[in-house]
């Protein structure tokens, strides 16, 4: 609720949708036991049994009886779907058939032992997930667990009983729970069932006993079950509190609630309140509220230190901006359900508490009737000053005063020539307004100031006797106090009012900066540029330098590289030792903090949900320590940036875990190709050795002569792979080193043609080139394999006896050089990938590696140039490969 007692909106809001979410889902009861044996599924049965006498359409998905008679009986009454059967390894395991149930529809279905997993081939993994699927298509569920399968249980009960838990679900499947029921019998009755073979049989119920079916531990089991109940039912009730908004809070679980401030005395209050937590087995709650008030650096650093003690004592700290506190503990205390409240005896402060209406103790005892309030006594009672007047705290500057001194003197001069008119008693009330237009642009210091000093402005010049302080009628001198009683009431409540806009204003900028924080990660392409957007702002907001030092892939912190984002000044030696401690301890540390408090930065952990990504330094300007707000602020940024850090790593790790992928699929069809392609000119070679072997085919020399021609073209075919390997090798490489040298196009392409010889087949190369086309730079050997490459799978794809046609012409500053086929040519789909490495246009004969095309494109590249495929309007492909020209060297002087 609000201060006012109305309804919080945003608690109601959130309680109204979660009704609403559970109202329209499909309902989960739990049934809950300690262990097995207690009866969890013979309760389920029953209560399904009552729901298929009221007409609900009830089947079994799963019930493990266990051999217990009077369960399969009891089961045996109900529909049930068949289970599925899964062939693994031979053995037939049969499992829940999901699909039957989805495809059924049923209002209700039962499936047993929720932590268990299923068989391999299953869709999912887990019972639990079923049962999630279930639900999420509309069918209510009723289930049965033991509390050692919940997550957050496992590691307590396997210290309990000594036994490993290897089935668990997480504990969100009890919050989704719409019911549990704990079944629950004492540890000698389940004991008792156990010997007369109820829970197991044979040797199995021997090794229970011997092992997980101890008095003690079912003991421990038994309160763990319990306890988990009763903190689901404790949630439920404040659900419904939230939803129905009773005036609460209801005293069925002991919450304690300490006010916390900067006053030293604060220590002592917070540990007596951890001692009655601990006594009474209750969470406690540390709460500050900030009313607005500049602290001083003395005060700033004890509320950290009490903030500190609090949270060290396992305190769940709040902290809210309110002008008033015991309305800000009241409503603290309402949404959290708080029942004690506890708090230091209050100073005695006559005039604050004559405003406020009485002491924080005072109020917090008339106001919030239904919950009960400790004070707790010091040690030493403090020195009592009477304060007539409430504290002056130094907001402001002496430039404020002073400006607040001409302010007044310029009312009195105007006060001075309308006093003629209006007399010396209606002067007074000028004053007072100026009084509040002090207290409305300034601090409550220059406002008392202000009321004061007028006071004694009016009585010394206007009030009779003038240039006197003496006052000679009784009226005037009533007129006088009762005015300064007003102006330093109203001007009291004036700054208080600006107080509390202040504060609204600085929630207002707080809130904007965590808005405008996520709106620079949401917006930004990369991390470097949302971490220097952020480091810019939080540097402007918190009055400081900020940078952010990240952890490397392998988990350590990378201190010593200089980036964007990184801390400016770079970080010492020193400094880097301190951000090193933060980010391995996952604590803060450095200026500030009481761990390596001499460093001049403070270094606060980056941690994400699963790891700690690295490190944000904030270097202030001053020494003036944060104040908790402050802290609350860069606190809750570095957590924004630790999860949008650690998503960014995730997404970096999936695209190197994809890009993995993709090369394992590579290296696999590399691996197929080069295995094909090597496999059959190996096998040609080893074919031809054995017929040479043969002494009745050495004596036919026309014979061996085609051996040799076979073993010479195996032999090329292998080379070329090899060639092509080689070459893709050293170019991805990055550090192949061209040999350019000036040649003539027509001399490349003949020495190709000569050393392909038979490769060609019964192809025609005919060759159409200019006589007079220029020297070109080239790496005469590299695109002699790009020619050939091109040339052969011209011969690869085209049909035998037809015409390969070789061109070259200049064009402008660049040398064509075009290979064409008469084949069935390139889809145009596919015109971009063709020269893609291991890509073979789908259709195409068996053989080669994929690699050909490739590589004349990167020959092409690093001279370069560029290579280019279209089809032939007459039909066929068309490879163009582009050379840069340049001025050729001017050849030798012919003699005469």
């Amino acid at each position: 609720m609000n201060q006012d007692g109305r309804p919080d909106p945003d608690a109601l809001l959130h309680a109204i949708s979660r009704e609403e979410q559970r109202s329209q889902s499909a309902t989960l009861k739990v049934f809950l036991g300690m262990s097995a044996g207690v009866g969890k599924t013979y309760a389920m049965l029953r209560t399904a049994q009552d729901r298929l006498k009221e007409g609900v359409n009830v089947v079994v998905g799963v019930v493990e009886t266990h051999g217990r008679s009077d369960t399969k009986n009891l089961a045996e009454t109900l529909p049930f779907v068949p289970r599925k059967k899964i062939d693994y390894k031979g053995v037939v395991i049969e499992e829940m058939d999901l699909d039957a149930i989805l495809e059924l529809k049923p209002k209700l279905v039962l499936v047993d032992e929720l932590a268990h997993t299923n068989a391999p081939g299953s869709r999912h993994q887990k019972r639990y997930q079923d049962v999630l699927e279930i639900l999420a298509a509309g069918i209510d569920v009723y289930t049965t667990i033991n509390v050692q399968h919940l997550e957050s249980r496992k590691d307590l009960v396997e210290q309990i009983t000594g036994v490993p838990i290897r089935e668990t679900v997480p504990d969100s499947i009890l919050e989704r729970a719409t019911q549990i029921a704990l079944i629950d019998i004492t540890p000698n009755d389940l004991l008792r069932r156990l010997k007369e073979g109820k829970v197991y049989l044979g040797e199995r119920a021997e090794r229970a006993a011997q092992n997980f079916f101890k008095p003690n531990s079912l003991t421990a089991l038994r309160e763990i079950a319990l306890r988990v109940t009763a903190e689901r039912v404790d949630q439920e009730l404040q659900q419904f509190t939230d939803l129905k908004q009773t005036p609460g809070p209801w005293q069925t679980n002991e919450r304690l609630l300490v006010a916390v401030s900067h006053s030293p005395y604060s220590e002592r209050v917070i540990r007596a309140t951890r001692r009655l937590a601990y006594n009474l087995e209750a969470p406690w709650i540390a709460v500050h509220v900030d009313t607005g008030v500049t602290l001083s650096d003395e005060d700033q650093a004890q509320l950290t230190k009490n903030i500190a003690l609090a949270r060290e004592l396992k305190a769940e700290v709040v902290t809210t901006t309110d002008t008033d506190v015991p309305s800000a503990l009241r409503r603290i205390a309402r949404q959290k359900n708080v029942t004690q409240i506890v708090v230091g005896r209050p100073a005695q402060r006559f005039f604050r508490d004559f405003i406020e209406g009485g002491s924080l103790l005072d109020r917090l005892v008339r106001e919030i009737g239904e919950i009960d309030v400790h004070v707790i006594r010091q040690d030493s009672d403090p020195k009592r000053r009477l304060q007539l007047l409430p504290k002056i705290e130094h907001f402001s500057s002496p430039i404020n005063y002073w400006n607040a001194l001409w302010y007044l003197f310029g009312i009195s001069f105007f006060n001075a020539i309308l006093e003629p008119w209006i007399g010396y008693r209606a002067v007074g009330f000028i004053f007072l307004v100026g009084v509040l237009g002090v207290g409305l642009f300034s601090t409550i210091g220059p406002t008392l100031f202000v009321a004061v000093i007028s006071s004694l402005i009016w009585d010394y010049f206007f009030i009779p006797p003038k240039m006197t302080f003496i006052i000679t009628e009784s009226a005037d001198a009533i007129l006088i106090v009762i005015y300064l009683l007003a102006a330093v009431v109203t001007g009291y409540l004036t700054s208080r009012i600006r107080s509390h806009e202040r504060t609204l204003r600085e929630r207002e900028d707080r809130t904007n900066a965590l808005f405008e924080v996520s709106q620079d990660i949401a917006g930004s392409h990369n991390k470097v540029e949302f971490l220097s957007k952020i480091n810019s702002r939080v540097g402007r907001l918190l009055d400081g330098q900020c940078g952010v030092v990240l952890a490397s892939q392998e988990g350590k912190l990378i201190v010593g590289e200089y980036k964007p984002y990184s801390p400016k000044p770079e970080l010492s030696e020193k400094e880097q030792a301190v951000a090193v401690w933060a980010f391995q301890a996952g604590r803060p540390a450095g200026w500030s903090t009481d761990t390596l408090a001499e460093a001049k930065s403070l270094y606060v952990p980056l941690k994400a949900p699963d790891e700690t990504v690295g490190v944000l330094v904030y270097q202030p300007r001053t020494k003036r320590k944060l104040n908790l707000e402050q802290e609350n602020i860069l606190y809750s940024i570095a957590s924004q940036l630790a999860v949008s850090l650690e998503r960014h790593f995730f997404e970096k790790r999936l695209q190197q875990s994809e890009r993995l992928k993709e090369s394992e699929k590579i290296h696999q069809t590399l691996l197929n190709s080069i295995s094909h392609e090597m496999r059959t000119p190996l096998t040609a070679i080893m074919g031809t050795a054995t017929a040479l072997d043969d002494e009745k085919n050495s004596k036919n020399p026309s014979y061996v002569r085609a051996l040799a021609e076979q073993l010479q073209e195996a032999s090329d075919r292998l080379n070329r792979v090899i060639e092509n390997l080689l070459d893709m090798s050293r170019l991805n490489s990055g550090v192949f080193a061209l040999q350019l040298e000036w040649h003539d196009v027509a001399d490349l392409v003949g020495v190709t043609i000569n050393k392909l010889g038979k490769n060609l087949g019964l192809h025609k190369v005919e060759i159409d080139m200019p006589k007079d086309l220029p020297l070109v730079k080239m790496d005469f050997r590299l695109l002699e394999h790009a020619l050939a490459n091109l040339l052969l799978n011209a011969a690869a794809y085209s049909p035998a006896k037809t015409t390969i046609r070789i061109s070259a012409m200049r064009v402008a500053t660049t040398m064509c050089v075009s290979v064409e086929d008469q084949g069935p040519g390139i889809p145009e789909n596919l015109m971009d990938k063709v020269f893609e490495k291991f890509f073979r246009v789908p259709g195409t004969p068996t053989g080669g590696v994929g690699l050909g095309l490739s590589i004349v494109k990167n020959i092409a590249e690093i001279h370069k140039g560029s290579v280019q495929v279209e089809n032939r309007p007459q039909g066929g492909a068309k490879f163009t490969v582009a050379l840069p020209l340049t001025e050729a060297p001017p050849g030798p002087k012919e003699e005469r």
